[in-house]
């Protein structure tokens, strides 16, 4: 005669299972840190190996961000579609691919594919997030914060580590990232297979629209300083790809159409409250690193600010800092649970904009300027960790991926406009001897920190009633 199990050994099967659903998650998600992290310090040192000048890096960097853009919506929607899984799967194989194409035939060529390659990653997160829903919904808030914390601390390990081996030869800074290719390949093979795909088609109009907007609009804000804001080549292709996504909007909005994304999505509060936040932290945070570079390896004698640190030296604090990053990322799941997901997304938010205030206030020592930035890497984590959770409370199981996916796109948005924002106020604060001055610099501090200000005003209107509770 057979007996039930008990109720602890029922759950110790359930956790256990999740559990290294969670584990196999974040070490995919480790190759989209690694991959992220290597980037900035390996480009910017390819000239003499690779025979290239710094306008053709420039444009690795912006072939870069228009990819990220792009990729987004079209692998969240694929996801929904065909199935989170399958399309996790060959996303991660295309990543792999490019890391090594990279790593082994290194040439403008062969790196140019890569870095579009390599934007894949931007869609890891939302395919895990349908997964992870649709397995066990109770657990997507402590697997995305598993998630973020693995990306916050592999960004800055991939950076150190690519800056270590590549110091002599930058292009060996490559193979950072090709064991953890092949970890996230074998990781993905042991993933629940979610929720069957819709198979719904991808509206050709509105998918096209989106793209080319996407591409116009993020060329526009990366390249407007160089080519000049008011040039005709940058109002064309700003107008005109802003043009295009209105088209987009007109079109997927429409009630009996067939869509690319489903922006009706937007009218539920919760979605339309975390996107417009997600929007400004973008602006707010990740769209100030190159500034945090140019501060820490200026020399003080000669730009009255900066400490003369050299990439290396920059690459610990990031990596440092990142651990800070990674521990308010797995803390976030039980302090929302304990203070509410409005108050949640406010401490995020505050903390950004203390971060900022610190900085400008102590940034005469070493010392002074790392608090303000330690405290600013904690908002980072926080609010990564807060909104890619909030983004699909309250949407369709089956839409869990295209609605993570509009939040990567606020958020890559938001950090292309907080970019050109920066650049735009480092071009009125040259001085003579073309460096940015201490007044440029106190300039985008207090922009960031009114963008992150923005962020937690608007956070204040999110509904007190979760999603969750709302569906018990």
């Amino acid at each position: 005669m057979s007996s039930a199990p008990s109720p602890a050994t029922a759950r110790s099967r359930t956790v256990a299972p999740i559990v290294g659903v969670i584990v196999a998650m974040a070490l995919i998600e480790a190759l989209s840190g690694i991959t992220q992290g290597y980037i900035n310090p390996i480009l910017p040192a390819l000239g003499p190996e690779l025979k290239i000048d710094d306008p053709t890096i420039n444009g690795l960097f912006l072939i870069s961000s228009v990819a990220f853009a792009v990729m987004t919506p079209i692998i969240s929607r694929l996801g929904d579609s065909l199935g989170c899984r399958l399309v996790l799967r060959i996303t991660a194989a295309v990543v792999a691919l490019g890391v090594f194409l990279m790593a082994l035939w290194p040439t403008l060529a062969t790196v140019t594919i890569g870095v579009v390659m390599l934007t894949c990653v931007v869609g890891f997160i939302p395919l895990m997030m349908g997964i992870l829903r649709a397995t066990d919904a109770a657990a997507t808030r402590s697997g995305v914060g598993a998630m973020i914390a693995t990306l916050m601390i592999t960004v800055g390990l991939g950076g150190l580590l690519a800056g270590v081996v590549g110091a002599q030869r930058p292009t060996l800074g490559f193979w950072v990232a090709v064991p953890f290719a092949v970890i996230a390949l074998v990781a993905s093979l042991f993933l629940p297979k979610g929720l069957e795909g819709t198979r719904e088609p991808l509206a050709v109009l509105p998918l096209a629209s989106c793209t080319l907007g996407l591409i116009g609009f993020v060329t526009a804000m990366s390249m407007g300083g160089d080519w000049g804001w008011a040039s005709p080549l940058t109002l064309i292709t700003g107008i005109g790809g802003i043009a295009l996504l209105a088209l987009w909007w007109r079109l997927d909005r429409r009630a009996d159409a067939t869509r690319f994304i489903d922006l009706r999505m937007l009218s539920i509060p919760r979605v339309r409250i975390v996107t417009v936040v997600t929007f400004l932290f973008g602006f707010a945070s990740i769209s100030y690193f190159g500034t945090n570079g140019i501060f820490l390896h200026s020399d003080a004698a000669i730009t009255s600010y900066g400490f003369g640190m050299n990439p290396l030296h920059i690459a610990i604090i990031l990596a440092a800092c990142s651990v800070l990053a990674f521990a308010s990322s797995l803390a976030l799941p039980p302090f929302m649970r304990r203070v509410g997901e409005r108050a949640a997304l406010f401490t995020a938010a505050a903390l950004l904009a203390l971060g900022f205030a610190l900085m400008a206030a102590l940034h005469g020592t070493i010392a002074g300027y790392i608090v303000g930035f330690s405290v600013f890497y904690l908002g980072i984590g926080a609010y990564q960790a807060a909104t890619r959770t909030l983004s699909v409370e309250g949407v369709p199981v089956d839409e869990t991926a295209t609605a993570a996916g509009l939040n990567e796109l606020a958020l890559s948005v938001g950090v292309a406009i907080g970019a050109a924002a920066v650049k735009l106020i480092s071009t009125a604060f040259v001085a003579a001897d073309g460096h940015i001055s201490l007044g440029g610099v106190l300039a985008i501090w207090l922009t960031l920190l009114v963008a992150a200000a923005l962020a937690g005003v608007v956070a204040l209107r999110y509904p007190r009633k979760t999603a969750l509770e709302a569906n018990a």
